[in-house]
């Protein structure tokens, strides 16, 4: 390790600078997935700082979702983060499952309510009107990831009631049993803290960092199918996004380039 990282002429605080060379050293792989990393002491001693340093820079890494730190065992690097590109249109369990990887859905529970003016805005249909609302929560490895509420209009996806929404997919059923065809999404994307409710779903603390993920799909005709809020826990999530620069002065272009994000969750 360069110890000429740690620069204490630096306006940046030494738990930072040796923050930011673990997450690197992580990042290439020095510790594989699962690995125990060296002890408070043992860092300190390379750092050349202290060990109240090392462990804010570990307790940072920690809430950043890269290790885990177990009372008497140490601190260990986390599996993996699992890959979803939010550019293709397809159903949560779905996208992941295209990887190889296997999402569990808990239903929450599903109740015919009346739409907010909100609600109602977004699937263009009068406030007041019955839609769906399905409510699951979303697991990797057993540790829930997502807390996904959907809201669908009742006068097109009626069908869905009775149905196993933890077992079958929502875009599916839309397909096989409403004649519907999603063909299109747009989404919106913003950072929040859980509340109590969320926290208690996704087993962390209430005012933890989150991702709040609103999108409304349209079937082909254009009309809007599905509203869906998914509240993604933030030590579990991470968002990439791939740039073009060959835009030719195209806003449309940059806008398209800009919302090619990937999710991904551990």
């Amino acid at each position: 390790m360069d110890t000429q990282l740690i620069d204490r002429s630096k306006p940046v605080p030494l738990y930072h600078q040796v923050k930011d060379s673990l997450r690197e050293r992580i990042e290439a792989h020095e510790w594989e997935p699962g690995m125990k990393i060296p002890t408070e002491k043992e860092l300190a001693a390379e750092y050349d700082v202290s060990q109240i340093t090392v462990k804010q820079a570990l307790s940072r890494l920690a809430m950043e979702g890269l290790v885990e730190r177990y009372q008497g065992r140490g601190t260990f690097v986390c599996q993996p983060k699992l890959v979803q590109d939010i550019l293709t249109l397809a159903g949560f369990s779905a996208s992941f499952a295209q990887a190889g990887i296997e999402i569990e859905t808990r239903l929450i529970g599903t109740a015919v309510i009346p739409a907010s003016e909100g609600i109602a805005q977004r699937l263009s249909i009068d406030p007041g009107e019955s839609v769906i609302e399905v409510r699951r929560v979303r697991l990797a490895k057993s540790i829930p990831v997502c807390l996904q509420t959907s809201y669908l209009p009742y006068t097109l996806c009626h069908l869905l009631l009775g149905r196993d929404l933890a077992k079958e997919s929502l875009f599916n059923l839309l397909k096989e049993i409403c004649d519907l065809d999603p063909a299109r999404a747009e989404e919106a994307l913003n950072s929040v803290s859980v509340d109590d409710y969320e926290a208690r779903i996704l087993m962390v603390t209430a005012g933890s960092p989150a991702f709040l993920i609103r999108r409304t799909t349209f079937d082909r005709s254009g009309a809007p199918v599905e509203f869906a809020k998914s509240v993604l826990r933030g030590d579990r999530c991470k968002f990439t996004v791939s740039l073009n620069a060959d835009v030719r002065g195209n806003p449309r272009e940059v806008k398209g380039n800009l919302i090619g994000i990937k999710t991904q969750v551990s």
